[in-house]
């Protein structure tokens, strides 16, 4: 790939830049192909470019054939000490390290070492539990790597299409998603991108999920993926899946349906979002939402148009925008009526978020409004839509033009 077509990911690289040179191991988890390596070489090329020599940097892909001929973690080990600078600080790029047995050792082996950074990324978040995260409890930081947001897709589209409008860049992105390449591949012809995605979409499953699980009823599981895949936006709950199936003539016990539904958010490939009681500040266990981590992956596996579903669709990016923006997302419950989500930062901070394609029907705003209303709080309460309509507030809920939401920083 050549360096011009390479989307910057500025987000991500400010965070390894903060992070650069600290006593601590950096995990960059995220889905297949949304661009973990791809930053990591970013971030290579960068140390470079501040003056780093080339011999202070080792990058490993655990993927490739010539990477895993080195042998064991035991030959590895001693390769990369082998090449290790004296006297210098050197960076070790270990990608999809947990395709090899016993990487917590060799991780845990080259962190203790003295002028050694470590970064590290994975395609399953099971790599972070377990062995890997007793043995390095307190000494790594996760950056969940998620596909483009909108503002890098839109600059994107902006360099190849100058004359589309920012709503035809909108729907775009909610139909065809930001997995880096197949973005990319979309300039080149749909046909060609769909059978990249279908691609991204059958290694994910097959590696990820079946081969790591064991998994033998492929036919279930297959049928559940469908059924989370076609319900984006609503409530759904592991015997809630187990009685439409049964309905349907497939019998999966709910046990079984919330193991798939685990493998699947550690494979993270769908994001599962809890219920908040906004009143009583407390999580409801009983029925959850379920996002997708890209809408590319529902058109390809559905094989039908989304976009007839486009409110949902707007839903599950603004819920992934809130989580690239670093916050806890909850949906929002106050006695009967429901917030689409209840957003908390770092240091406690509450906002509410309602989000709907449009409320020109006066019936749709006061509907919308009144989930709003009834929270009582100061927090801000905020109103996304595609309309232009000059940002009106309503007792103090902003409506916000959704695009000019997503093009903030």
């Amino acid at each position: 790939m050549q360096k011009q077509d390479l989307i910057y990911r500025k987000q991500y690289m400010l965070q390894l830049q903060s992070l650069k040179d600290q006593n601590i191991i950096k995990v960059i988890s995220g889905v297949r192909r949304c661009g973990k390596s791809t930053l990591l070489m970013m971030f290579a090329d960068e140390l470079i470019n501040n003056g780093v020599q080339k011999e202070q940097i080792q990058f490993y892909n655990f993927e490739d054939l010539d990477t895993l001929a080195i042998g064991d973690i035991y030959q590895i080990h001693t390769h990369i000490k082998g090449l290790l600078v004296e006297n210098a600080p050197n960076y070790i790029f270990l990608d999809e390290v947990q395709n090899i047995k016993e990487f917590q050792r060799l991780i845990d082996s080259l962190y203790i070492k003295p002028n050694v950074d470590v970064y590290i990324t994975g395609s399953n978040a099971y790599m972070l539990s377990g062995e890997l995260a007793t043995l390095l409890t307190g000494r790594y930081v996760e950056i969940n790597l998620l596909p483009l947001q909108f503002s890098e897709y839109y600059n994107f589209t902006i360099s190849k299409s100058p004359n589309l409008t920012k709503m035809e860049i909108l729907a775009n992105y909610i139909y065809y998603g930001g997995i880096p390449e197949y973005v990319k591949q979309l300039v080149i012809g749909e046909k060609q991108a769909d059978l990249f995605a279908d691609s991204i979409l059958k290694t994910i499953v097959e590696k990820d999920i079946f081969k790591r699980l064991n998994i033998t009823n492929k036919h279930d599981f297959n049928k559940i993926l469908d059924f989370i895949f076609d319900s984006v936006g609503s409530y759904v709950s592991p015997r809630s899946i187990s009685d439409t199936l049964r309905s349907q003539g497939t019998v999966v016990d709910k046990e079984t349906v919330a193991k798939y539904l685990d493998a699947m958010s550690e494979a993270y490939l769908i994001y599962k979002v809890p219920r908040f009681e906004i009143k009583g500040k407390g999580l409801l266990q009983t029925i959850n939402k379920y996002y997708v981590v890209d809408p590319c992956f529902a058109k390809v596996r559905l094989k039908k148009g989304i976009l007839k579903d486009r409110s949902h669709w707007l839903e599950n990016m603004v819920y992934l925008e809130l989580v690239r923006r670093n916050k806890d997302v909850f949906i929002g419950k106050r006695n009967n009526l429901e917030v689409d989500f209840v957003a908390i930062d770092d240091s406690g901070y509450t906002s509410y978020y309602q989000v709907t394609w449009t409320t020109e029907n006066p019936e749709t705003l006061e509907r919308e409004l009144a989930s709003l209303r009834a929270i009582k709080d100061f927090n801000p309460k905020y109103l996304l839509t595609t309309d232009n309509d000059f940002n009106p507030v309503y007792d103090g809920i902003r409506k916000l033009n959704v695009v000019d939401w997503l093009l903030q920083s």
